[in-house]
């Protein structure tokens, strides 16, 4: 089995795909500067190659200039030719898409760093996500920031021309695994997908939109709306390859449930899960991921992230679609796990009465929804 897969599969969904394949780029770069002043080169970034020195980090914290709040670019690369410096921010998507403003909270952020001659912000998508640079700049009157968006499948056409090693025949092998190798052709897999996707989409829709989504909004105390729940499941499919409702709750938790669809190669079975998560930033996180602890080893839930204080932690109950095939009827048996999974819900809210139960209104509800892409998966 390949290095870089086996190491994924160890950490057991702890460590998102992106956040796993960005700390395999860094180190691979910094340890390979003429790749990483090649790779520049080759793609445009700054017109100035004569580069002495480079420092690389992951995950650095930054301030908004105005607002204040606090901002992780995936990569930073600070360049150096003995006399002056330049900054790269690169924002790495894999399986999801930008957060909201995200790219132009980065702009911003570069834009009042001082003491830089080039400044750029890199935009880098395993998928189709196309950015316009004015919407982006558009708070930056005269910007010294130069953007520039780029496709995984370049870096790996790039990274194909160079020297091999170990390491970088890794690379090349994860990206092939989970997709980052893929030019702009459809595949016999893409091809299937389509074909069948309308037949799919009726069977997810029959699974969830009459018992479930009735007891999903019992269980929750939430006001019913079939038909938002259903256009925003839609949205989540383009979005993170899911097909879910959700249910927003106070202090910035939430609960969702439905279908997860797998991004690597080759592909595994989709899920059905039933999620508790939390926000990084809720301001009672402490307190929910104590009494997520609970949940996990009392009742057996799937913990995920609870270790990790910068990332969306969660509680599950998951079952593969591989555990329904065999199954005559897929529609009602998945649903029936669905309605166990909620009547589960519903005895934790029992026993975990300290959690900050109910929901947020409707308009609370969209502008968490806009804001959670910005840090999830």
């Amino acid at each position: 089995m390949a290095l870089f897969k086996q190491l994924l599969r160890l950490h057991k969904g702890n460590v998102p795909l992106e956040d796993f394949f960005t700390e395999i780029v860094a180190y691979f770069l910094s340890e390979n500067r003429d790749i990483l002043f090649s790779w520049l080169e080759y793609s445009h970034i700054l017109e100035s190659g004569n580069y002495a020195g480079a420092n690389i980090a992951t995950q650095k914290t930054y301030k908004h200039p105005i607002r204040g709040d606090e901002k992780r670019p995936d990569i930073v690369i600070k360049l150096s030719n003995g006399e002056s410096h330049d900054l790269i921010f690169i924002e790495s998507k894999v399986g999801s898409s930008e957060g909201y403003n995200q790219l132009s909270d980065y702009a911003e952020i570069l834009n009042s760093l001082p003491g830089y001659r080039h400044k750029a912000l890199i935009y880098i998508t395993r998928d189709f996500d196309p950015k316009e640079e004015a919407k982006i700049l558009e708070n930056i009157p005269v910007s010294p920031v130069k953007f520039s968006q780029l496709r995984w499948h370049q870096f790996y056409q790039f990274l194909a021309t160079q020297t091999d090693s170990e390491i970088k025949q890794e690379i090349i092998i994860f990206m092939q695994e989970h997709r980052m190798a893929q030019s702009n052709q459809f595949t016999s897999v893409d091809i299937l997908a389509l074909a069948n996707f309308p037949s799919a989409l009726k069977l997810m829709e029959a699974v969830m939109w009459n018992e479930v989504l009735a007891r999903f909004e019992e269980t929750l105390g939430m006001k019913k709306g079939r038909e938002i729940r259903k256009r925003r499941a839609l949205q989540n499919i383009q979005w993170r390859g899911r097909y879910i409702m959700v249910a927003w709750m106070p202090e910035k938790w939430l609960c969702f449930m439905g279908f997860f669809m797998t991004s690597s190669i080759p592909l595994d079975y989709p899920t059905v899960r039933l999620v508790l998560e939390v926000d990084p930033k809720s301001p009672k996180r402490k307190e929910i991921i104590e009494e997520m602890r609970k949940i996990s080893t009392q009742r057996s839930w799937k913990a995920n992230n609870l270790d990790e204080p910068g990332s969306w932690a969660s509680v599950s109950l998951d079952k593969s679609l591989k555990d329904f095939i065999s199954l005559d009827d897929h529609v009602y048996e998945i649903k029936e796990f669905f309605l166990n999974s909620l009547e589960e819900l519903k005895e934790v809210r029992q026993q975990y009465p300290e959690l900050p139960w109910g929901t947020v209104q409707d308009n609370e509800m969209e502008a968490e929804e806009e804001t959670q892409d910005e840090q999830m998966d």
